[in-house]
């Protein structure tokens, strides 16, 4: 019963997020037709991407906050859990009020310094100050939700967080449909503040209901707040890594030409897609079997664990990787191409984005190993291995910016990324006396070479799908759609024949499965 629970309740958030991003690919779809690769859409991005970056502060604390506050319900009173929960509330909101005044204050000087390409032109410049300053006061709802969604989550409720992405996306779109027009992008960033008010109010209810009232309680000298603080401070660092390298590639992006910063957020959404949708889920299943397991200090399965989630991961990343190099331009022309995103931004984000897929899949594999260290009770080794990332990415953003612009940023990106996660695997082998590489090279080579078979054969199917019907919208959807499912068709034979292991194991598991509900 229980089983029959916990797959119910995966596949409700996973129809969650899948919704969550339909909507955003919606929007951005949106975006691109309203306002296209311009100093406009730039001036949004930079921003956005600043408040990004700074959310991580916020799944620092949600992270944090899930153990600790797990411990509070099984010890803990009603009354001792509103104290612990309102006092969080109360010095996050204080402190972020600060922060927010502060960065609306320094905001001229984080363009200044920060996208250069910016201050060549006073207007460009005085609109990306402005809009910067009102995305700054979505800061006070992401991070008061971030502790609202901890709480949710230490009580195993997840369908409200799970919903967040869907119902900002909602806003987003109804604005860009009926109001983009008469208020522009300025009104676009007001939108996106309350989005990111949607996101926290929604969870309210959930929580509310799970008997929490607020108290009037602030105390910064806490015991239970300084540790929490102290615990955020390494998992911020690691997890902020993407946004980091993001937001330096922007930075050199606002010196390339106009659109080159939209150019690489579109590009970067793409890449980012599966990642999120498959990598970050298994990650999510996998770590609390790592930390079971390195509790019981059973070395044997905590391997076999480790293992098993990387090969999944490669299972699906690296076909998927292959799949959007060949196809990344009727993808992006699909999704973006219409309104003022025209010819000649499709091709500027689709070069952009064929230098972004090695980092799909070494973002993958890099989170199972950043849970195996979490799990280890080390979160040292992935800060310090983020610090290697950041200063490779600074470099050969430097190198290659000038000669190849914005691919040369995402070239940057993925590099680090496939540096960092190999740097990872190193460490962790000689920390658990090894993990067995030998049989990880087995499966990648596995898993590479029946994705280049299907890569070969949905590439001469593109090829005929332009010659045959034309490089046009019709052409487009048309060789997307018959290349994946003969590609996926190819892709299983080739597994198949191989007999890549995770596959075979899993494909036992649906036989299983079938056999069950038949008897």
């Amino acid at each position: 019963m229980q089983d029959k629970k916990i797959i119910k309740s995966s596949f409700i958030i996973i129809i969650l997020i899948v919704l969550g991003k339909i909507m955003a690919f919606i929007r951005d779809a949106l975006i691109a037709s309203k306002f296209g690769a311009t100093y406009v859409t730039d001036i949004y991005m930079f921003s956005l991407g600043t408040v990004m970056l700074l959310t991580t502060i916020g799944y620092g604390l949600t992270t944090t906050l899930i153990p600790m506050h797990t411990e509070n319900i099984e010890n803990k009173s009603q009354e001792e859990k509103n104290i612990f929960v309102s006092n969080i509330l109360n010095t996050v909101g204080i402190s972020t009020i600060v922060f927010v005044i502060i960065g609306i204050i320094i905001a001229p000087y984080i363009i200044y310094i920060f996208a250069p390409g910016f201050r060549e032109n006073l207007e460009v410049y005085n609109s990306s100050v402005y809009i910067l300053r009102i995305m700054f006061t979505s800061l006070f709802f992401v991070f008061i939700q971030s502790i609202v969604t901890g709480v949710l989550q230490a009580h195993k409720e997840f369908y409200a967080p799970a919903a967040m992405a869907f119902v900002s996306n909602i806003i987003f779109v109804i604005y860009l449909i009926f109001l983009s027009n008469k208020f522009g992008m300025n009104g676009f960033a007001i939108a996106t503040v309350m989005g990111f008010a949607a996101q926290f109010l929604i969870n309210v209810p959930r929580f509310k209901a799970l008997g929490y009232k607020y108290v009037f309680v602030i105390n910064f000298k806490d015991k239970n707040l300084i540790r929490l603080v102290k615990l955020m401070l390494p998992v911020i660092i690691s997890t902020s890594i993407i946004q980091i390298n993001l937001f330096i590639s922007r930075y050199f992006a606002t010196t390339a030409y106009e659109g080159a910063v939209s150019a690489l957020d579109f590009s970067n959404k793409l890449n980012m897609l599966i990642y999120e949708v498959f990598a970050v889920a298994i990650s999510m299943v996998i770590y609390p079997t790592l930390s079971i397991f390195a509790t019981q200090r059973n070395n044997k399965e905590y391997k076999n664990a480790l293992l098993r989630g990387v090969n999944v991961i490669l299972l699906i990343m690296v076909p998927a990787s292959i799949g959007v190099l060949i196809l990344r331009e009727p993808i992006v022309s699909l999704i973006f191409g219409r309104g003022a995103f025209d010819e000649k931004a499709v091709k500027l984000t689709a070069n952009a984005l064929m230098f972004y897929t090695p980092a799909m899949v070494a973002y993958g594999v890099r989170d199972i190993l950043y849970k195996a260290f979490y799990s280890l009770q080390d979160t040292k080794i992935p800060m310090i291995n983020s610090f290697i990332g950041i200063c490779i990415n600074i470099i050969l953003s430097l190198i290659l910016v000038n000669s190849m612009q914005v691919s040369g940023l995402t070239l940057a990106s993925a590099i680090s990324a496939v540096a960092t996660t190999l740097i990872l695997i190193i460490i962790l082998n000689n920390k658990l006396n090894g993990i067995n590489i030998r049989y990880l090279l087995k499966v990648f080579v596995k898993i590479t070479s029946s994705s280049l078979i299907m890569g070969f054969i949905i590439i001469n199917i593109r090829n005929v799908c332009f010659t045959q019907i034309g490089v046009n919208f019709k052409g487009d959807i048309i060789s997307i759609i018959l290349c994946f499912i003969i590609g996926v068709f190819v892709y299983f034979i080739c597994i198949h024949i191989l007999k890549v292991e995770e596959y075979m194991y899993m494909l036992e598991l649906v036989k299983k499965r079938l056999g069950k509900n038949k008897s």
